[in-house]
């Protein structure tokens, strides 16, 4: 099919951004491809029709009614309305209008700020340690697999975000580089330029079009609702003044022509469109924006995402609670992490990020399950694995016998648990690899001796003369 080559080449790259959301679809493809559109379509008509006519006198013959017409089109023109007098002063014909020559090029510099934000957002977002694009280009290859082959690409996938999210070590808070927000930062900063831009053109278009354009708009628009006729507005004359002089040997002559812009007629309505096309883009923006902002902020709004793409039934029976679900949205997932499964959801579905959710979810568990207590310190007020799910799995894994009573569980923080006292002991307070307490008491109770491994079978009674010996 035949196409403009620039516009078919813009199309092909940009119409699929697996990195964008449908806020940023409409600013950098939707905006920018009907930009430069209005400015191939009014590049036409000025630059190969006739984007100006003028009323010229009786003696201008052959080419000099084109040469007015093509003065008028490029030298400053005023605007005089119909019922008022031309000024005779020439400095009083101030009131000049050239912005209409400017406007195929101002509207492509419109369309690729529109573009620009993008251009840089993909550009790097692959120098960051998670690349946002190749995991959910993978993401997307896993859809087409089933079986066996689906659950162990996922498992990959997961393990690769895993890897790559480890980067975000506490000891590397203070880099940008591997904070684990640096995607989510370079993000926002997108979507922050987006608003600016937008808000930004709609400045720009004022003073442009001659420092009107606000209230203009919004007076029209109040006609339209009332279904008034569109009236010829100062902002876009449709006829207009032009001055100029003709040498005539030694004599200047000076001669002042009445033109009509019939571009004006097609800009107007442009124009009318751009204004609340570019305040509605500015507004969606803007709250998008914040969305955003708040999300990546606070946690609480990351871990209601996580929540409701996870298996809550799995979560109970891993043990992990709440603050399980806080610690691996912000110190295992961060804002790269959670960024990296929102594009996922969006651009490939949600099936295929709740399979890869609940595997994130195991390898934290696993991981957290296998730390010391020296690596672990700052869970240490918390246990992993807590409540009824927790008693259930060690009543069913440790059974009572002489040598392993029922109530020595193992401790969640990795520390060894003090013996149980009744009434047949009451000596043995708690006994390590080092210090072995003696008490001037009867003890039939086996006593482990800390220069053995194993119990004594017939520990002799400890006697006051055993102790003065001692």
């Amino acid at each position: 099919m035949l196409g403009i080559p620039f516009v078919n080449t813009y199309i092909k790259n940009v119409k699929v951004q697996p990195v964008a959301d449908s806020v940023d679809w409409l600013n950098y493809y939707v905006s920018a491809l009907l930009l430069i559109c209005c400015s191939l379509a009014i590049s036409a008509k000025q630059y190969f029709g006739s984007p100006i006519q003028c009323w010229v006198p009786m003696e201008f013959k052959g080419g000099w009614e084109k040469y007015a017409e093509d003065y008028c089109f490029i030298a400053n023109s005023y605007y005089v309305p119909m019922d008022d007098e031309i000024p005779k002063d020439l400095e009083a014909r101030q009131d000049q209008i050239t912005y209409y020559r400017w406007v195929p090029i101002v509207l492509a510099l419109q369309s690729i700020l529109f573009w620009l934000p993008n251009y840089l957002w993909n550009n790097i977002h692959k120098q960051t340690a998670i690349h946002p694009r190749a995991l959910v280009d993978d993401a997307r290859q896993i859809v087409i697999l089933t079986g066996q082959d689906r659950e162990r690409e996922i498992d990959n996938l997961a393990r690769y975000i895993a890897d790559a999210l480890s980067a975000f070590a506490p000891a590397n808070k203070g880099k940008l580089a591997r904070s684990g927000f640096n995607a989510a930062i370079l993000y926002l900063l997108m979507k922050f330029l987006y608003v600016v831009n937008a808000v930004g053109q709609l400045v720009m278009l004022n003073y442009f079009l001659g420092g009107e354009y606000f209230s203009w708009g919004f007076e029209t628009m109040k006609d339209v609702i009332r279904g008034e006729e569109w009236k010829e507005s100062e902002v876009f004359p449709r006829v207009i003044m032009c001055d100029f002089s003709i040498r005539r040997l030694a004599n200047i002559q000076r001669h002042s022509v009445q033109c009509v812009i019939m571009m004006n007629m097609i800009n107007e309505k442009l124009y009318f469109f751009l204004y609340w096309w570019l305040l509605f883009v500015a507004i969606v923006t803007a709250v998008n924006f914040f969305y955003y902002l708040f999300t990546m902020l606070f946690p609480s709004c990351r871990v209601r995402f996580i929540r409701s793409n996870i298996n809550l039934n799995d979560l109970a029976n891993m043990g992990l609670g709440r603050g399980d679900i806080e610690r691996f949205v912000v110190d295992f997932l961060h804002c790269d992490g959670v960024l990296v499964l929102h594009f996922i959801r969006r651009h490939i579905g949600g099936r295929i990020t709740y399979d890869l959710m609940n595997q994130l979810v195991r390898i934290f568990w696993h991981e957290a399950g296998s730390q010391t207590p020296s690596k672990a310190s700052d869970r240490s007020h918390e246990p992993l694995l807590r409540g009824s799910a927790y008693r259930r799995n060690i009543a069913g894994d440790y059974k009572p016998s002489m040598y392993s009573p029922a109530h020595l569980y193992p401790n969640p923080h990795g520390l060894k648990t003090a013996p149980k006292l009744d009434e047949k002991n009451q000596t043995i307070d708690f006994i390590d690899e080092g210090t072995l307490p003696l008490r001037d008491l009867e003890n039939t109770t086996p006593v482990r001796s800390p220069n053995q491994n194993q119990y004594s079978s017939s520990p002799a009674p400890v006697t006051k003369s055993s102790m003065s010996s001692v």
